[in-house]
């Protein structure tokens, strides 16, 4: 890798279009349709189909601990589990530094969304001690797969969220078809490495 030139960095990337949720939400409705009609009334079925639902959350979350890499020809967005994304430089039809806009609104919403996540674990977790007295281990583990699935959900979106608060500047790339927003602290010089060709 030409030091100059090239880099490699951990970097949130928001891609218009994506198809990553699509490729992440089918197969795991799909697995719980089948599950679901093959053995849904066992307890051990149930816990399957939830593990199924968390380990999608799992993969949306993953899918946000993205890795840029910028050669003289293109941009490559590395994302684990998915394949790498590639931004042909030649194919950029505009690239912007904007200012990351509204920043007390998005700190309201995240300490909203922080509060009742807090609220609603707090009820869970309530229902949760209440309901596995007396119960099998098999049905303590399905209650508690049950009860805290919108709380993990919560969280995800609230990881989202506070990852992207900091930046104060975005850099958005557009292709003809799709649009990037990089978050940076060094949005200028992440510009002049995207614009930057080998001719």
């Amino acid at each position: 890798m030409n030091a100059e030139t090239d880099i490699k960095q951990k970097m949130h990337v928001d891609i218009f279009f994506d198809t990553t949720i699509l490729k992440v939400l089918i197969p795991v409705v799909l697995v719980i349709i089948i599950l679901y009609f093959l053995c849904g009334q066992t307890p051990e079925c149930k816990i399957l189909i939830y593990f199924s639902l968390y380990l999608s959350f799992i993969l949306l979350l993953l899918k946000d601990n993205t890795v840029v890499e910028i050669t003289t020809q293109m941009a490559i967005i590395h994302r684990p589990f998915f394949a790498p994304i590639i931004i042909d430089k030649r194919r950029i039809k505009d690239i912007q530094i904007k200012k990351n806009t509204n920043p007390i609104f998005r700190y309201l919403i995240f300490i909203i969304l922080l509060l009742l996540t807090v609220y609603v674990a707090y009820h869970r977790l309530q229902d949760v001690l209440y309901a596995i007295q007396g119960e099998t281990l098999t049905q303590g583990i399905l209650v508690i797969l049950y009860e805290f699935w919108l709380v993990f959900l919560l969280m995800v979106i609230l990881y989202g969220i506070w990852i992207k608060l900091p930046y104060s500047t975005l850099l958005r790339v557009d292709t003809d078809k799709s649009r990037f927003i990089f978050y940076s602290q060094e949005t200028a010089t992440l510009k002049k490495r995207i614009e930057a060709q080998e001719h």
